[in-house]
């Protein structure tokens, strides 16, 4: 069974670090500036393809993703810093900007991740997602086991 899911957000949310986390890869990610397409492979036979799509700003992953996007996704992960409210009210811009380009978000799942839970309960300041309408989910994508990330997109 295979099963495409697209991660959104603005840089540096820690899309990249999360694909690498699910990946087991143990190098440390890089600005991303191309998009990137992964595989993950799980038990049962299921896999799992992961687009990451790069961008610093809203309107840059916009663009980009509308570029990607001629599929159906089963899964959007919409991801956003914890500790930088700015990235969460950013996935709106997102979402509106791919519509404007043409290609509005076709999944059947849609979810909010809120990452970096470890540096929000180190400064003690944590921005809840009050301002989208999906489940969401608060992770450290740096800390938490794999098994426990690999939940979000399978």
């Amino acid at each position: 069974m295979r099963r495409r899911v697209v991660l959104l957000g603005v840089g540096g949310v820690g899309k990249t670090t999360l694909v690498y986390r699910l990946m087991g890869l143990s190098a440390t990610p890089h600005v991303t500036l191309r998009p990137g397409l992964y595989k993950l492979y799980l038990a049962g036979g299921k896999v799992v393809e992961l687009l990451d799509v790069p961008g610093q700003h809203a309107t840059e992953v916009a663009q980009r993703a509308a570029k990607l996007m001629r599929h159906f996704f089963d899964k959007a992960v919409l991801m956003y810093d914890l500790t930088v409210a700015d990235t969460l009210y950013s996935l709106s811009e997102v979402l509106d900007a791919l519509c404007i380009y043409g290609n509005c978000l076709a999944a059947r799942e849609i979810a909010v991740v809120g990452n970096k839970r470890d540096l929000a309960e180190e400064y003690g300041y944590m921005v809840e997602n009050t301002a989208l309408p999906y489940p969401t989910y608060y992770i450290s994508a740096v800390k938490d086991p794999p098994e426990e990330l690999v939940k979000i997109v399978a």
